[in-house]
C-alpha cells in the first residue's frame, strides 16, 4: 500500500503564500521603478509646464493601471524564484522532494494563483486600464500642455478644425505616421465649403504629408462640383495632433478595439497592427501563467537551489527582458505582415512554454 505523504491544504497554502508575497513586493517594485523612469523621462516638459504639483500627480497615478498590467507577468516570474530561492536556501523544498512529494504536486497551488493572477490583469486590462490611459494621455497632452483638442471621432473618423475649413481622415497609423483617406475641407467666411482635397493616405515625411492618389474639387455656388487640376496638399497639422486624437491599443476595451477592426475593414482599410494588439489582449494575461510554470520548472530544478537572491532576482530580469525582447520582435513582424497576426502574439508564449515544459520534465526527481 502507498502511503506516501500528499500535500495537505495547509502546504498548499502556504507553497501560494510563499509565492504571492514575493510577488506582490516585486509588483510595488517595479511599478515604483517605472513611474521614477517616466518621471524622469518627461522631466524636462514636466518643469517647462508646471506639471510638478496636482496635474502631475494625477497624471502619474493614472499611469500606474497600465505600469501593473505591463509589469504583471515579469513580477510573476520574479516572484516565484525568489520565493522558492529562500525556500531552497532552507532546504524545505529538498525535504518535501525526500518525502516523495513530486515536484507536480508542489507547482499546482502556484499554478492555481497565476490562474487567478491571469483572471485579475485580464479584467483590469478591459476595465480600469482604458479609461485610466486616455485620462492620462488627455492631462498630459491637453491640461499640462495646454494643447487646444480641435477634433473628434466621430464613427471612428477623425474629424479636426483647421484655418479656414476641416479635415478629416479614416484613420491614422502612429508607428508608421500615415493617415488613411484623408480629406481637407475649404469654406468662406458663411461657411459654404469651396473647394476639396482628397487623397487616399497621405505620409509625413518630417517636414509635411506627402499625400497618395491626390484629387481636387471645386464646389460652386449651387453646389456643383467640379474636378480640377490637383494643387499641393496642405493639411496645417503635425503627427502630434493626430496623436492626442488617435487611441493606443491599451486605450481600447476589447469589444471597443473589435468594433474598431470592423469598422476599418467595412471601409476597405487595412486593420494592420490592430489585429496583433487583439490578440496580446488574450496572450498577456495568459503570459502570467507562463512565466509562473518557467519560473517553477527552475526553481525546482536541482541546478538553480545554489542560487542566491541577487542571482534569482537577476535571473528573473534577464528572461523578463529575453520575453518581451521575444513579444516584441515578433508583434513587429505581425504588424507589417511578414507573419499572421496571431503568430506574432502567440509564438512567445509557444516558445517559452515550451521551454518551461523541457526543463520540468527533464529535471531530476528526489
Amino acid at each position: 500500500m502507498n502511503t506516501r505523504p500528499r500535500l495537505s491544504p495547509v502546504m498548499d497554502k502556504f507553497l501560494a503564500g510563499q509565492f504571492l508575497g514575493p510577488f506582490l513586493v516585486c509588483v510595488a517594485a517595479f511599478t515604483a521603478a517605472y513611474l521614477l523612469g517616466d518621471m524622469f523621462d518627461r522631466f524636462n516638459d514636466l518643469i517647462r509646464y508646471g506639471g510638478l504639483g496636482i496635474i502631475g500627480l494625477e497624471y502619474f497615478a493614472l499611469k500606474i493601471p497600465l505600469i501593473v498590467s505591463q509589469i504583471t507577468p515579469v513580477a510573476c516570474l520574479a516572484g516565484v524564484l525568489l520565493g522558492f530561492a529562500i525556500l531552497n536556501r532552507s532546504g524545505e523544498v529538498l525535504a518535501c522532494q525526500q518525502l516523495g512529494i513530486s515536484r507536480l504536486e508542489m507547482a499546482v497551488p502556484v499554478l492555481v494563483i497565476a490562474a487567478l493572477i491571469s483572471a485579475f490583469h485580464f479584467t483590469l486590462s478591459e476595465t480600469v486600464v482604458p479609461a485610466a490611459t486616455r485620462g492620462a494621455t488627455y492631462l498630459y497632452h491637453v491640461e499640462l500642455k495646454k494643447r487646444q483638442l480641435e477634433g473628434v471621432l466621430a464613427d471612428k473618423r477623425i474629424w479636426v478644425r483647421l484655418r479656414g475649413g476641416f479635415a478629416s481622415a479614416e484613420a491614422y497609423d502612429k508607428h508608421r505616421r500615415v493617415l488613411s483617406g484623408v480629406t481637407v475641407y475649404k469654406v468662406n467666411r458663411d461657411f459654404d465649403v469651396t473647394s476639396i482635397v482628397h487623397a487616399n493616405s497621405a505620409r509625413w515625411n518630417g517636414k509635411r504629408w506627402i499625400p497618395l492618389d491626390l484629387k481636387t474639387y471645386d464646389v460652386g455656388p449651387g453646389g456643383s462640383v467640379t474636378p480640377v487640376e490637383a494643387h499641393r496638399f496642405h493639411v496645417g497639422l503635425k503627427p502630434a495632433d493626430f496623436e492626442i486624437l488617435r487611441l493606443d491599443p491599451e486605450e481600447y476595451s476589447l469589444w471597443e478595439l473589435n468594433e474598431y477592426i470592423a469598422s476599418l475593414r467595412r471601409k476597405g482599410l487595412d486593420p494592420g497592427g490592430y489585429v496583433v494588439d487583439r490578440d496580446l489582449k488574450y496572450a498577456i494575461p495568459v503570459s502570467c501563467i507562463i512565466m509562473v510554470a518557467l519560473g517553477m520548472a527552475l526553481s525546482l530544478d536541482p541546478l538553480p537551489r545554489n542560487l542566491s537572491l541577487g542571482r534569482s532576482f537577476g535571473l528573473a530580469i534577464a528572461i523578463g527582458f529575453s520575453y518581451w525582447l521575444a513579444f516584441g520582435i515578433t508583434s513587429s513582424l505581425g504588424r507589417s505582415g511578414m507573419m499572421p497576426a496571431w503568430v506574432g502574439a502567440w509564438l512567445p508564449n509557444f516558445t517559452f512554454s515550451l521551454i518551461a515544459l523541457s526543463i520540468f520534465l527533464f529535471g531530476e526527481e528526489h
